[in-house]
């Protein structure tokens, strides 16, 4: 499954479309696997040893799709390191919370 092209100011879009793909690729070889599970253990008089083996092995495919998911989302919107005004604001921000500690500590009222 290959995500679509990233545009601008799509992202309630790439989130349903990655949210449908999880489903899917978590869904499909679990569901997958407990039936195939379960006919093989009627069939050869297992219950559940098959069942139980086939829905671990399709637990772990889905983490791997999952995973591939993600990595493949990644790759198209890479992290992005904060910008400028992102940073001074965290600046001015922490510099707020250490003034109003330091009049804590002086017994100051704060405004």
């Amino acid at each position: 499954m290959a995500l679509p092209e990233r545009n601008q100011g799509s992202l309630g879009g790439d989130l349903i479309s990655i949210g449908i793909q999880v489903a899917l690729a978590i869904g499909i070889p679990v569901v997958v696997a407990a039936v195939v599970g379960n006919a093989l253990d009627q069939r050869l008089g297992t219950s559940p040893a098959i069942l139980l083996l086939l829905v671990l092995v399709g637990l772990g495919l889905a983490a791997v799709g999952v995973f591939v998911i993600i990595r493949r989302y990644l790759e198209l919107n890479p992290v992005q390191p904060p910008s400028e005004a992102a940073r001074a604001a965290g600046r001015r921000w922490e510099a707020e919370i250490e003034e109003r500690q330091r009049k804590r500590e002086a017994g100051e009222e704060e405004d």
